[in-house]
């Protein structure tokens, strides 16, 4: 079963913005500041507020390896969202400016639980059957990406939607460490929703 969303992060951010509830289906949960529309306000230009590349330390050193790792999810994410951006029709900017839109992604955790029971699972010899390879550490999991995006003026910094996102990714093995490959789907699914978000907030508007 796939882990729920935790809201606890942004209570606090909650109760000091102006930000409404617009969505909560069980897998996205979307705050708003205004009800119409980012096309009666802003154009279709983008800057993506992403973290800058961590310089990576000694590979012998003992956080050389997540830095690396960072450097490459960062990379991954950052060219599949300006693609899915630009081939949508919106200008990608390279810093704040007037009538673009902020936007900031993080990713806020990292969760595995056992996949989703096949159709043969959900026979009652089936399920006994999945339950007993869990216990016995074979059968595999799926590996979930949480994921914290705000929307802003890129000028101001006036705070105009957030949301909270679970993104599935690979199935892994129970015993395996969370990989690269194994989040990169969930990656990549991330930059197309957040595309289809904005193409809902530009109804048919023309490319920047």
């Amino acid at each position: 079963m796939a882990p729920k969303i935790d809201q606890t992060s942004v209570e606090q951010q909650q109760a000091n913005s102006k930000l409404q509830l617009i969505e909560n289906d069980g897998e996205t949960v979307v705050w708003k500041r205004y009800p119409e529309p980012l096309s009666k306000r802003y154009g279709k230009k983008i800057f993506i507020n992403l973290p800058k590349p961590v310089p990576v330390a000694d590979k012998n050193s003992l956080h050389g390896e997540s830095e690396e790792d960072f450097n490459r999810l960062l990379v991954h994410f950052s060219g599949k969202l300006r693609l899915e951006l630009v081939s949508a029709g919106y200008r990608v900017v390279n810093k704040p400016e007037p009538g673009a839109l902020s936007l900031k992604v993080a990713i806020t955790d990292i969760k595995r639980t056992p996949r989703d029971p096949s159709v043969t699972e959900y026979i009652p010899i089936g399920m006994l059957i999945g339950a007993s390879l869990h216990v016995a550490g074979v059968r595999d999991e799926t590996l979930y990406v949480m994921f914290e995006t705000e929307i802003a003026d890129s000028q101001s910094g006036e705070l105009l939607g957030r949301s909270l996102t679970r993104v599935r990714g690979k199935n892994i093995e129970q015993s395996e460490r969370n990989t690269l490959d194994a989040m990169y789907p969930a990656l990549d699914a991330k930059a197309q929703q957040i595309r289809e978000r904005l193409d809902k907030e530009f109804p048919g508007k023309k490319p920047a």
